[in-house]
């Protein structure tokens, strides 16, 4: 079976491996520095799934289209045995921005979603129990 491993270019590797690591409590994988320490890029591990942040590309244009205004919004999926309730007050205990409040939607999750520190929207969602 395939793997996704979305790539969201940020202003700050460190400052994004710290918010999904130190705040979201997902593992730390990878961090690669250049030659001054400067760090380019490094992942993040949750479950299966790798999310990984780079600098941009000095030799790319400006794109007024990165970070909040890219329309990118990633959908971590949790068990069903999660407590996603006790997961969203601990994050709003470490003042996370939340985009938008937990609740169940009619197509059979419950969920929540919060806004990384490039303007990204994390969707944290677990599957209703019937």
């Amino acid at each position: 079976m395939a793997t996704l491993w979305p790539t969201l270019t940020v202003a700050d590797v460190d400052a994004s491996l710290a918010f999904y690591s130190d705040k979201l409590g997902f593992k730390s994988d990878l961090r690669l520095q250049d030659d001054d320490g400067k760090t380019f890029l490094g992942s993040v591990e949750v479950g299966e799934t790798v999310i990984m942040f780079e600098s941009p590309d000095p030799k790319d244009p400006p794109d007024a289209s990165r970070g909040v205004r890219s329309g990118v919004k990633l959908t971590i999926c949790l068990p069903e045995t999660n407590d996603i309730d006790a997961f969203y007050t601990e994050l709003r205990g470490k003042d996370v921005s939340i985009a938008c409040e937990i609740g169940d939607r009619f197509w059979g999750n419950r969920d929540f979603t919060v806004c990384d520190p490039d303007g990204y929207h994390l969707i944290i969602a677990r599957p209703i129990r019937e």
